[in-house]
């Protein structure tokens, strides 16, 4: 019945504003997995919600012991939503902007695809929660060790204010990283958003992925409506 509710609410969001849009959620604890697209077979450019990876493969490679350098460029990475900070990372200390695939094969995303530039990494909503279920709900997973995974938490809790929308619509506690270009073949909007919403029993992470947006703005507030109408059947 969730699911049934979900989808006809997320896909009339969607007709509303008439471009690509695919969104997941899997609820905590074991809990259900919902996905819905309007557009089958598309994958995404990830753009900035790539450096949630990025921090995780660096926290992987060093254990979770960052120095004083690569501390500051995380913080900027994913508080700020640096770019130069995420190719001084991907370059400096990964092998460059291949070797994220690496993480992706490990992790079990199949749909997703280093690329020669961070941002043009290609990817849909499910692959991205299983890196978030890795770092939110797999207590015991062996590919971070949990003061990396607190660590991963404390930043995408801290976002800084101008980076605070998307699946945050409509909640007081969140977790996210958001990330926005213009597309690499029409000069239209990428825009998403993903993370965690802590609420109990109710917990759940979302990644939320749109294509062909008219601008950034409208980006967004597709994004936001779809995250509210989750809510309000998750969380009612």
């Amino acid at each position: 019945m969730i699911d049934q509710v979900l989808t006809e609410s997320w896909q009339e969001v969607m007709a509303s504003y008439g471009n690509p849009a695919s969104i997941a959620v899997k609820m905590e604890n074991g809990g259900a997995k919902y996905a819905t697209t309007n557009a089958p077979g598309l994958r995404y450019e990830t753009a900035s919600t790539v450096k949630v990876a990025v921090l995780t493969m660096l926290l992987h490679i060093t254990g979770g012991e960052l120095d004083d350098r690569q501390e500051t460029l995380t913080k900027q990475m994913i508080r700020y939503s640096d770019n130069d900070a995420t190719t001084a990372i991907v370059t400096d200390y990964l092998g460059g902007m291949l070797a994220l695939q690496s993480l992706y094969d490990e992790l079990g995303m199949m749909e997703t695809r280093a690329d020669d530039w961070w941002g043009k990494t290609l990817t849909v909503p499910t692959d991205q929660l299983k890196l978030l279920q890795m770092i939110y709900y797999d207590h015991h997973d062996g590919y971070l060790n949990q003061r990396s995974k607190d660590y991963v938490k404390m930043l995408m809790h801290t976002v800084s204010f101008d980076q605070q929308w998307g699946m945050s619509a409509g909640s007081d506690d969140y977790y996210l990283k958001n990330g926005w270009r213009p597309a690499s073949d029409n000069g239209k909007w990428e825009v998403h958003s993903m993370g965690y919403l802590p609420a109990g029993e109710q917990s759940f992470i979302i990644a939320i992925y749109t294509r062909n947006n008219r601008d950034y703005a409208s980006g967004v507030s597709l994004i936001e409506e779809l995250a509210r109408s989750t809510k309000e059947v998750l969380l009612r």
